[in-house]
């Protein structure tokens, strides 16, 4: 998804005035209601059923406060059932300020920053925690906000250099528990890394902004939104239940990134690639990534009413040792534990096996991996429907996954999109993981205003 560029308070609001003058009033309301149904099974012998049913409301409210000055809020309220639960959720996903100084511009509050010009994977963000699980036919509302402080400076017309600092941190969505587990594994509330300076995120980029071809170059140093997990204490004696907490643990990184889009031809091409290097004292947990270096290379075209996207997405994990894959951590023979030698051997190996199974979660089960991926869509009926298939094979792993979506504009205002998700690959990879939870099918109404 290409990311705008942001434009003047002007731009924004045009011609904003005085409702007493006859001129627009100087803020905008807009938002959504929907309507949303996930169908699938859970566990291979059961039936189909549903896996989500929410409704949820959006309002939108951007407001300038003089030349100088703008305000944003979004509101979202969903419920509904949800992962064999019922939910009533209430979240002020953006709500911040911007100040416009000349060629200075300054934001502060709750907001979504989005690195990266790729349109599907983009390794270069590194700010933005997501909601792997959320249940929403569209991808930008894995994006989660996070309170932040952010500059940006058009040096000139074509360069403008930006720096954000995250001074709390937030954790990315990853429902572990929703996986087939021991029943002597219990996931709890992961502790945060403690609001202290030193303890928050920064991160500079330059851009370069030309006719043909954007690019930028980026640095960004902090807490990876992406957790690993990691064993808690093993008990002292294996004497009644046995039940081992697992916690989500979040590791310090580095990152050096570069991105760019242009046009070749007729062809619309996008890239990019991040260097991502574990701090010194998280290299050896079993929580934190092996230093990798992921790139994205994607190019598109349209033939009139039919577009096709191809992506290929690559990776190289440094210092890569062979260790046997673990997609899920194994059942524990009571009987064997009762054996004192066994016991004292409990912790190295349950961290070696949450080892492996982060190397799934990580994506870095091979040294070198090769992913392709696909995007076939077609606009009919005056651009009334379209249909779009997203299919994605890995090389590597032989994982893959089908995502179609049909979509109607029944009018103006009103969208009906039909569509599936379904993942499939070997066993210990990181789809055959998920794809119990999220094979299935979708219906969304969504009344847009």
């Amino acid at each position: 998804m290409m990311i705008p560029a942001s434009g003047t308070a002007q731009d924004l609001f045009e011609n904003a005035g005085n409702p007493a003058d006859g001129g627009p009033l100087p803020f905008r309301l807009n938002g959504y209601g929907r309507g949303v149904l996930y169908l699938g099974e859970y566990a291979a012998p059961s039936g189909s059923e549903i896996k989500s049913g929410y409704g949820e409301a959006a309002l939108k409210i951007s407001a300038l406060t003089g030349s100088r000055g703008r305000l944003y809020s979004e509101l979202r309220f969903r419920n509904g059932y949800e992962y064999n639960e019922w939910i009533s959720q209430f979240s002020l996903r953006e709500a911040y300020a911007d100040l416009y100084l000349g060629k200075f511009e300054l934001r502060a509050g709750q907001a979504i920053i989005a690195w990266g010009r790729a349109d599907v994977l983009n390794p270069t963000n590194n700010l933005t925690p997501q909601d792997y699980f959320v249940r929403s036919p569209e991808p930008d509302d894995m994006r989660l906000g996070n309170f932040l402080l952010r500059g940006r400076y058009n040096v000139f017309r074509r360069l403008r250099l930006e720096a954000v600092w995250v001074p709390r941190y937030r954790y990315s969505v990853y429902r572990f528990d929703l996986f087939e587990m021991p029943s002597y594994v219990r996931f709890s509330e992961s502790p945060l890394p403690d609001a202290v300076l030193k303890n928050g995120s920064v991160a500079a980029k330059i851009d370069f902004l030309f006719d043909r071809f954007d690019g930028s170059l980026s640095w960004f140093n902090g807490f990876d939104p992406m957790p690993g997990i990691q064993p808690g204490d093993i008990p002292g004696s294996p004497a009644g239940d046995l039940i081992i907490d697992m916690y989500a643990r979040a590791f310090r990184q580095q990152t050096l990134g570069l991105d760019f889009s242009c046009g070749l031809g007729s062809f619309g091409v996008r890239g990019e690639a991040a260097l991502r290097d574990p701090a010194v004292g998280y290299r050896n947990e079993v929580f934190a990534p092996k230093r990798d270096l992921r790139y994205v290379l994607e190019a598109e075209r349209a033939f009139g009413n039919f577009s096709m996207m191809a992506m290929y997405m690559g990776q190289y994990v440094f210092d890569f040792t062979e260790m046997p894959v673990q997609a899920r951590i194994p059942e524990i023979d009571p009987q064997q534990i009762q054996n004192p030698a066994v016991w004292a051997m409990m912790g190295p190996m349950l961290e070696q096996q949450v080892a492996a199974f982060n190397r799934v979660i990580f994506d870095q089960t091979n040294a070198l991996s090769h992913t392709l991926a696909l995007r076939p869509a077609l606009s009919v009926f005056h651009g009334v429907s379209s249909l779009e298939v997203f299919g994605l094979y890995n090389f590597t792993t032989e994982e893959w996954s089908v995502l179609p979506r049909l979509a109607w504009d029944v009018t103006d205002n009103l969208k009906l999109s039909v569509g599936g998700q379904y993942f499939e690959g070997p066993e210990n990879t990181r789809y055959k993981l998920i794809a119990p939870v999220f094979k299935g099918g979708y219906f969304e109404l969504k009344y847009s205003f």
